[in-house]
């Protein structure tokens, strides 16, 4: 079962690279504009994601549900972003502590995130796998409840 899972999360994130290739590959005008009026596929370009971050939601002491949460961190102009991917492990161990290490949850709502708490707590982790002049906006991309809160 925990190969299958595996499995599926690995040949998602193949689909979606390969769907945004082929979109840039043949040419297709991106959609979005990041900050500072880069369109999205040049600030995709400088940046790194984190998908499936697991938080757990603990109530009374009890686990009582895991918040995913998919992050994608720009990395800071002027700063050597292949020397900063190599470090990718380290950002990721960073954000997977940083997830279990703090509360996450909203304080009335179970399956929803504390967008602000998390965007804090995920900035100090990933300055501290990277360094400070590496890491530029952080956003959260998707969040997804175990109990079916999808946002």
């Amino acid at each position: 079962m925990k190969r299958a899972i595996a499995m599926a999360l690995i040949a998602s994130t193949l689909l979606a690279g390969l769907a945004n290739s082929n979109a840039l590959a043949s040419g297709a005008a991106p959609k979005a504009k990041a900050e500072g009026g880069e369109d999205a596929a040049s600030a995709s370009a400088r940046s790194m994601d984190a998908p499936y971050l697991a938080a757990p939601v603990v109530r009374d002491g009890q686990l009582t549900n895991y918040l995913f949460v998919s992050l994608r961190i720009e990395i800071a102009n002027g700063v050597d972003l292949w020397a900063t991917r190599e470090k990718a492990h380290f950002l990721r161990d960073a954000l997977v502590r940083a997830s279990h290490a703090n509360d996450l949850a909203d304080p009335t709502d179970s399956n929803a995130l504390n967008e602000a708490r998390a965007l804090e707590v995920y900035r100090a982790a990933a300055i501290e796998a990277l360094g400070a002049r590496a890491v530029g906006p952080i956003t959260v991309v998707a969040t997804y409840s175990s109990r079916g809160g999808g946002v």
